[in-house]
């Protein structure tokens, strides 16, 4: 009687200690991933924030403009000739389609992808296929460690 008694006091001590190690390890799991979503969306902001220190479009540059027409086309977008890294980077939309990888020491490499686009002015998810005062700046992060990719999202205005 005594024997089935301690048999069955240890089964319940080995499945509590199971229990708690699954509990230790789904907590360590989420500090990691949370972790990691910090520095991916750290690596965003700060790529964004050195795209709105440019100039709104090639033709605002140097001068102003007063018609969304006068603008790079939407086919135009991208860098201009000769623009081949960010430090010669002029405007805005030179960041369309750019790349790069940023490390972390705990985490690896983190890609991030630069889509801009114009975007209409009372529905600024929609892309527009006019130019328009409103320039969509996404900035994608991939990474091993993030369950999804993460995408920072800025309106800018002219």
């Amino acid at each position: 009687m005594q024997q089935l008694l301690i048999i069955g006091a240890l089964i319940i001590l080995g499945s509590l200690v199971l229990t708690f190690n699954r509990s230790t390890q789904n907590v360590n799991a989420n500090n990691l991933f949370n972790i990691a979503l910090i520095d991916a969306t750290a690596s965003a902001q700060s790529l964004i924030e050195g795209i709105q220190t440019k100039a709104f479009d090639e033709k605002t540059v140097s001068t102003n403009v007063s018609s969304a027409s006068e603008l790079t086309t939407t086919g135009s977008l991208g860098p201009d000739v000769g623009e081949t890294v960010t430090t010669q980077f002029d405007d805005i939309d030179d960041y369309k389609n750019y790349t790069e990888i940023d490390s972390f020491k705990q985490f690896g490499a983190f890609s991030l992808s630069v889509e801009v686009n114009y975007v209409q002015k009372y529905s600024p998810e929609t892309v527009s296929s006019t130019p328009t005062f409103l320039k969509k700046v996404d900035v994608t992060v991939t990474n091993p460690f993030l369950v999804h990719s993460l995408t920072l999202s800025r309106i800018i205005s002219y």
